[in-house]
């Protein structure tokens, strides 16, 4: 599998098409004209490559993550001020911890798997 073939393939799993087509497609255009000299060109034009994809991923994460960091504290959130209220049951410090972090990972795990992108078909391959 070349590079420019594993880029593709991340990049249908965890960008949109609307970012791969205006950030990444043009940034393997780039690498397709110019290839480089020598074992260093290449290299620094593979990193620009990594660097689209890269700024790909932080505008993605940026135009979803207000709604997922929502929808996760929503349930943690309540789950936590029960857990304040009865917070004198507990002896030690050690058990609110505990319990505290379970709480925030099983608030995360359903947002995290309805904010999973789902798997799109492979493009034809050119």
């Amino acid at each position: 599998m070349s590079f420019e073939s594993r880029v593709v393939a991340f990049s249908d799993r965890f960008l949109s098409d609307r970012t791969f087509q205006l950030i990444v497609a043009p940034a393997l255009a780039d690498l397709q004209f110019d290839p480089g000299t020598g074992m260093l060109g290449r290299g620094v034009n593979r990193l620009a490559v990594l660097r689209a994809v890269a700024g790909g991923l932080r505008a993605g994460l940026r135009r979803g993550s207000g709604n997922f960091i929502a929808l996760a504290l929503m349930p943690a959130c309540y789950y936590f001020f029960l857990l304040l209220i009865y917070l004198d049951f507990f002896e030690t410090s050690r058990g609110f911890f505990a319990l505290a972090s379970l709480i925030l990972v099983l608030s995360l795990g359903p947002v995290a798997a309805c904010f999973w992108p789902e798997r799109r078909t492979a493009r034809p391959v050119d």
